[in-house]
């Protein structure tokens, strides 16, 4: 009979592939706790969709969108995932101008806290990223109004992205709100986003715009003249159908009441 010393010799050589099992067992098992780890922050495409909606001035339920920020907000700042915290700002931005146009002080307060929180947490995952300076910018003259250090965050914003449109579309209409305080150079970066959006066609943003601050009209009209003829007629005809009119050295004038505009 065998003796035992000769048995665990003979179960020596197929140790190896009893090791490999074992290593491959746990990786398996270390690659399932990765995946669920990281699970929650899987970029929702819905969240994305919502976001680009958002981006583009279309309005949602502020109740829905505070939802979908608070569902996902704190998985994304333990992975420091920028896209969705980008993401994620544009959704609560959009919460927080609703809130600031209603009555309800209390909830604008949350949401304009809100939109500073996040911005700090994507700028501290990304520092250049333009979108999160931007919210600090509104954030900033929600609570303080505008001054120094406002400037100096919408400075960095347009210093990350000058000529990005997505952000133009977003950070234009903010801008333009203070441009009576805001200094030369802003002004201009100003002008500049309003005069890419017209470039692009986007008249019916480059129409809202032109209506955010009376005290811009000028210097935007004035970016517009060298642009083709038919771009500026289709703008002007934009303008008139929501009732109001362009008095301008590159524009014709028309005096006629707005029922009898075509």
């Amino acid at each position: 009979m065998p003796s035992s010393a000769g048995a665990s010799d003979r179960r020596l050589p197929a140790s190896p592939h009893w090791l490999a099992r074992g290593v491959n067992c746990v990786l398996a098992i270390a690659a399932l706790s990765w995946v669920w780890s990281v699970f929650p922050v899987i970029p929702d495409p819905t969240i994305s969709k919502v976001a680009s909606r958002v981006a583009r001035g279309e309005n949602y339920d502020p109740a829905l969108l505070r939802q979908m920020v608070t569902q996902d907000l704190e998985a994304a700042e333990r992975s420091c995932n920028s896209k969705i915290l980008r993401e994620l700002l544009i959704l609560q931005i959009g919460a927080a101008e609703d809130s600031v146009r209603d009555t309800e002080l209390r909830q604008a307060d949350l949401d304009i806290s809100k939109v500073d929180a996040i911005s700090k947490a994507l700028l501290g995952c990304a520092p250049t990223e333009s979108i999160g300076w931007l919210g600090v910018y509104w954030s900033n003259i929600r609570q303080q109004g505008f001054g120094p250090r406002a400037a100096s965050y919408l400075g960095q914003s347009y210093q990350s992205a000058p000529h990005e449109a997505w952000i133009q579309l977003i950070r234009a209409p903010l801008a333009l709100r203070s441009f009576g305080a805001l200094p030369p150079a802003l002004k201009e970066a100003a002008v500049q986003d309003f005069e890419d959006i017209f470039r692009a066609k986007l008249f019916p943003s480059a129409v809202a715009l032109l209506k955010t601050s009376a005290s811009a009209q000028p210097a935007l009209l004035d970016a517009t003249c060298n642009f083709p003829e038919s771009d500026r007629l289709f703008f002007l005809r934009l303008v008139n159908d929501t009732g109001s009119n362009i008095r301008h050295r590159c524009y014709p004038s028309d005096d006629r009441p707005s029922y009898m505009r075509e």
